[in-house]
């Protein structure tokens, strides 16, 4: 049987394990701490939905393709009701840029093709929707909603073919004669395959030296429901969002700032995260008890280009030392056979990750991607490398 190594529990991790097993490939899940969704997935809820744009772009194609796998990935898993709920989600257009926006989405051909997926709504329609009060109309996204990201984590590894092995930190990984071999302070694994999923540490092990990745401190915050915020039906969005009570909490947030290092709750930004609140609607503020209000920092993993790193690795060594011409084709390259990552999705990991796992696994097993090769290529983690060497042409071609 086929085996693979799959380093860090987050979702990218855990989404890429069960790709590969229920290819039939025996995984063993690493992760440094005693369970998985620990870091940026261990928010209590993550929001599912797509960012639009006006301008096509790969990213473009990327959030809408990868939101579609998602959302109908989850509704496919057993028990999904458990951790995922299609709730929907209204972006209000709360500024002159957003209606603007809006504006021109509206006449978005790719919109009106998929009448399923949206609606525009005035504000006493998206008052409606959300059933809350709403000074501002906006897009209802009828597919998105929230996961329990934990939850989901561990349900994806509920598999007889997963095996997690937790409080491991992976030292160095080298290539064997029996494929590959991971080393830890007490011991190693073989394995045939292994994926590096463990976002902001991906330079960790030397292949991946020229990725440009960025870590971003998230701030969240929380409060409980109360008799104004009880009936809020959907997610509601401005430049933040505020989140369905789920449990008996919102979320709401969250802060943005790249390179902050600070793991401390941050006053400023709890207080930047009730003023976007109140933005939305005064009266769910107005009824919040301030010294209640909940907080969690993460750090998102976010690329130079923002788009995910997933693929396999090309040896970076090899390619300094004998560099390809522009019009190389792409099995002439240094491959590093069975050795892939998947990380870097920034605040979008929820929805790209899975769809990225799912491409690692086509890849192990030489299966058709579930995307473009264009798109393939855009995502390969040694594209900087490439695009660096004056080597943009292929770069964008290497599937």
């Amino acid at each position: 049987m086929a085996s693979a190594i799959v380093i860090g529990g987050g979702i990218a991790g855990c989404s890429t394990a069960f790709s590969l097993a229920k290819r039939g490939i025996a995984v063993t899940l690493v992760e440094r701490h005693e369970n998985v969704a620990l870091e940026a997935s261990g928010n209590p809820l993550a929001m599912l939905y797509p960012k639009l744009s006006i301008k096509p772009s790969m990213q473009t194609v990327l959030s809408m393709q990868a939101f579609d796998f998602t959302i109908n990935w989850l509704k496919n898993l057993p028990n999904h009701i458990d951790f995922f709920d299609a709730c929907g989600q209204i972006q209000l257009a709360f500024n002159a840029a957003e209606q603007a926006k809006q504006d021109c989405l509206a006449q978005e051909e790719y919109l009106h093709k998929n009448a399923w997926f949206c609606d525009f709504l005035s504000a006493d329609e998206a008052s409606q929707m959300a059933n809350i009060g709403l000074k501002y109309g906006g897009i209802f996204l009828k597919q998105a909603g929230w996961v329990n990201p934990r939850a989901l984590c561990k349900a994806l590894i509920d598999h007889p073919l997963i095996k997690l092995q937790a409080n491991s930190h992976a030292a160095s990984i080298a290539y064997t004669n029996n494929g590959w071999r991971v080393s830890f302070a007490d011991g190693a694994l073989e394995a045939d395959n292994v994926v590096i999923c463990n976002a902001n540490d991906v330079k960790q092990f030397g292949f991946c030296n020229s990725v440009q990745i960025t870590p971003v401190r998230g701030q969240v915050n929380f409060f409980a429901q109360n008799n104004a915020s009880q009936n809020l039906k959907t997610i509601v969005c401005s430049d933040h969002f505020i989140s369905p009570a789920v449990l008996g909490w919102h979320s709401f947030g969250t802060s943005y700032a790249s390179n902050d290092a600070n793991s401390e709750i941050s006053a400023k930004d709890t207080a930047n995260n009730l003023a976007a609140l109140g933005k939305i609607s005064p009266e769910l503020l107005n009824e919040i008890t301030i010294k209640n209000v909940q907080a969690r920092v993460a750090w998102r993993s976010q690329t130079l280009d923002y788009m995910p790193l997933a693929g396999q690795l090309l040896d970076e060594e090899k390619l300094h030392k004998n560099p390809p011409r522009y019009n190389a084709t792409p099995a002439s390259l240094p491959w590093l056979q069975g050795l892939y990552v998947n990380a870097g999705h920034g605040s979008k990991g929820m929805i790209t990750a899975p769809l990225c796992g799912e491409i690692v696994a086509c890849l192990a097993t030489n299966n058709a991607l579930p995307i473009s090769s264009e798109l393939a290529s855009k995502l390969n983690p040694t594209r900087f490398l490439l695009k660096q060497m004056g080597l943009k042409q292929l770069a964008n071609s290497l599937y």
